[in-house]
């Protein structure tokens, strides 16, 4: 007697930057792809600030500021940029072995010197500390611009500028998707980044987000 089981869902694949899945909607948009991406180091997880997938979406045209992947508010997975490419998301970054307490003297001395440097204005400290950083390789910093995967989830700021929490059906989502391009673009689970841990950014960005 045949079998009346459905047929099992094919495993997601990355085809020429696009993730093949039944999970993922194709939504790449090109005006935010900024060049191709040598390598994968790493993930950076982050929250929109708008209400809606649609508003996101439409943001992109704008063909500035953009991330790989976009979890809708229902949890549906929107890819809009491939995966070999870059997108500007991740912004300045701070000193990994300072945030984490790890550098050694002499760099701790480097850190501090470009930090706290008399006479200068604190944006272009931290952009100076940013470009001190983006010297080294991964896992002496965090992921960047130039080797890093963007995943923006829905989600809203209240009036004091904090985000609202992730919601089941987004986490759900991220669960997936995380681990899913960790095994496919083979990258270690410790490169997976909340925005605000890797760059100078409201601390309540994806603090809800579990992977």
């Amino acid at each position: 007697m045949a079998s009346s089981s459905a047929p099992a869902a094919k495993p997601a694949e990355i085809k020429a930057g696009v993730l093949v899945s039944s999970s993922v909607t194709n939504k790449i948009n090109p005006k935010i792809e900024k060049g191709a991406m040598a390598s994968v180091s790493g993930i950076i997880v982050h929250q929109t600030g708008g209400n809606t997938a649609k508003s996101a979406l439409e943001s992109y045209n704008d063909g500035n500021n953009g991330a790989h992947f976009l979890i809708g508010e229902d949890g549906t997975i929107y890819q809009t940029a491939r995966t070999d490419q870059k997108c500007h998301h991740v912004g300045t970054l701070k000193s990994r072995c300072y945030e984490a307490k790890s550098c050694d003297k002499k760099e701790m001395q480097n850190v501090k010197d470009i930090l706290f440097k008399k006479g200068q204005i604190y944006s272009t400290r931290v952009s100076e500390l940013g470009r001190h950083e983006a010297k080294k390789s991964v896992p002496d910093r965090y992921p960047s611009n130039e080797d890093s995967i963007g995943i923006e989830i829905v989600g809203g700021v209240d009036a004091s500028g904090s985000y609202e929490l992730v919601s089941s059906a987004q986490n759900a989502s991220l669960k997936w998707l995380v681990p899913t391009l960790a095994s496919l673009l083979g990258i270690s689970s410790s490169e997976v980044h909340r925005h605000p841990d890797a760059s100078y950014k409201e601390p309540s960005e994806a603090k809800s987000a579990s992977w």
